[in-house]
């Protein structure tokens, strides 16, 4: 009926056909774009519920390896400038603080199942136990580390420009002097929150595009970035030195806290000594500054 009022109006039926095909094109790009973003944020397609079960699960599980962070580091010490008579700044979570918390608790459910989905289906990415060695393994793992924080640090110095810092990461820097693990390294702006998780997945397809990658050496970086998340936000003082290289250090990052210029690396602060941003841990003191002054004249 439509097509013969058209015609009637002096439209060519080929250019109706045309006007028509055309539609369907577009409705079958919105609907492929619709797939592609269900993809991305469902990759293991789980349903609607156990999608969101798993959300639930993820939180469950931070909270457990913030619990036994806790009860493994007991035998440590605290960092030396939470000792002592000073009382130390502690913001309180607010409003905001629980909407960033919850965002970012999408979004890294949404790329732990993106790091399973690679663990299991991806063809780069060796799962047989044959296949596990010193290089698909231990040094794949240690070239995940190193390439993450050769992204990220230079990445969160930029976080830092004055024309930047004060709408997304300033957020993350309310906490001086963090102490509650994995709810303080994920108290940040969503944006950051997807810089780091698509760097890291680069540091991951690159390690596996080049070196090899197994899948049990990925699994082991998951787990050693939650950890370290938690540790870098405690308080415990604990660092990991070997073959003469600083490859990790909970102070390192509070001075980061403290100093915002300095230490942008998450784990090793090879970077940060390259950048030459790097300065290393004080108590707070009055003496510890002037050295550290001393040291940067």
């Amino acid at each position: 009926m439509e097509d013969a009022r058209m015609l009637k109006k002096g439209f060519p039926s080929e250019h109706f056909s045309e006007a028509t095909g055309n539609l369907w094109k577009v409705f079958g790009s919105m609907d492929s774009l619709m797939g592609s973003l269900v993809s991305m944020v469902n990759p293991l397609s789980f349903s609607f519920p156990v999608w969101l079960a798993s959300v639930a699960a993820k939180e469950v599980a931070l909270q457990a390896a913030d619990l036994g962070v806790t009860c493994a580091c007991s035998f440590l010490k605290e960092l030396p400038s939470r000792t002592g008579d000073k009382v130390l700044y502690k913001n309180q979570l607010d409003k905001k603080d629980m909407l960033f918390l919850s965002i970012n608790a999408v979004i890294e459910t949404v790329f732990t199942c993106h790091i399973l989905n690679v663990m299991w289906s991806s063809p780069v990415i060796f799962r047989s136990w044959s296949s596990f060695g010193v290089l698909t393994g231990p040094l794949a793992l240690l070239l995940i580390i190193l390439l993450n924080d050769m992204f990220y640090a230079p990445a969160h110095r930029l976080l830092h420009h004055p024309s930047i810092y004060p709408y997304i990461h300033k957020h993350h820097h309310r906490s001086v002097y963090p102490a509650r693990g994995n709810i303080d390294a994920r108290n940040e702006h969503p944006i950051e929150q997807l810089i780091a998780m698509f760097l890291w997945m680069c540091a991951v397809q690159i390690t596996a595009r080049t070196v090899g990658l197994h899948a049990a050496a990925l699994g082991a970086h998951l787990a050693l970035m939650t950890t370290g998340a938690s540790l870098n936000h405690a308080g415990f003082d604990f660092e990991v030195r070997f073959l003469g290289i600083d490859w990790y250090s909970t102070g390192a990052h509070e001075m980061h806290h403290r100093r915002p210029d300095r230490n942008f690396g998450q784990f090793t602060m090879l970077w940060d000594k390259l950048m030459g941003t790097y300065i290393p841990y004080d108590d707070g003191s009055e003496p510890a500054k002037r050295r550290l002054e001393q040291k940067a004249d």
